[in-house]
């Protein structure tokens, strides 16, 4: 079977400074990198601050293609999709769950929840029943009704996690998942991120700094800088 994900960059780099002052310096990240992830693992992104590991995700999740390589992703290259199958794709294919939650301030949590199904198409006909699913499996019921900026870090968190499942994707990427979450709630993502897994046979890659998350996963790949 075909490997869900095949990546190999020869050379991909991003400016830090301030682009506003026009004071940019390239970095260079993940040079001569490959990562081939099969169908239904689950996979772990360790490494320190500024190694590349967030710039990986967002290659992975058809964000940046801005890079010299080849990605493909379910038996499709990433270069030869369109903008609308790349929107398309990140909203039904790829569950997101970042470290910034970009949840709607204007939007109360059930809409930030279900925003997903409205550029689905077709639309799931079981909404409904995703949706209460995933709500009483991270034990936010109470805060549906509030908006974002009412609701605690860890809170807004599972907000977060629980839009990224919405669609069922067959693939989840998520940035440093339970960096915002005390143990309770930590347990209650592991616990839902393995059922997907196991169960659903989801494929799941991580970005964490916690050993405890990394080791939660079938395999760990360490990020290294450059000598």
């Amino acid at each position: 079977m075909e490997p869900i994900i095949k990546l190999n960059i020869n050379n991909k780099t991003y400016q830090k400074g301030w682009a506003c002052f026009r004071k940019t310096t390239p970095v260079p990240a993940l040079q001569e990198f490959s990562l081939t992830v099969e169908r239904g693992e689950s996979v772990a992104i360790v490494g320190e601050s500024g190694i590349g590991k967030s710039t990986l995700l967002n290659i992975l999740g058809l964000i940046d293609r801005k890079y010299d390589g080849d990605y493909s992703i379910m038996g499709k290259r990433a270069s030869e999709l369109t903008d609308a199958q790349l929107a398309q794709w990140r909203n039904e294919k790829i569950g997101f769950v970042l470290q910034e939650s970009s949840l709607i301030n204007t939007l109360r949590v059930e809409e930030n929840i279900k925003l997903p199904f409205l550029y689905a198409n077709p639309r799931p006909q079981n909404l409904e029943t995703r949706f209460a699913q995933a709500v009483d499996q991270l034990g936010i019921r109470d805060l549906l009704k509030k908006k974002p900026l009412e609701c605690s870090g860890g809170q807004k968190s599972r907000i977060a996690f629980a839009r990224a499942i919405m669609m069922d994707p067959p693939i989840i990427l998520a940035d440093e998942p339970s960096s915002a979450l005390d143990d309770e709630n930590k347990e209650r993502m592991l616990m839902l991120l393995r059922n997907l897994n196991e169960n659903h046979s989801t494929t799941v890659i991580t970005v964490t700094h916690d050993a405890y998350v990394a080791n939660q996963h079938d395999r760990i790949i360490t990020l290294h800088k450059e000598a």
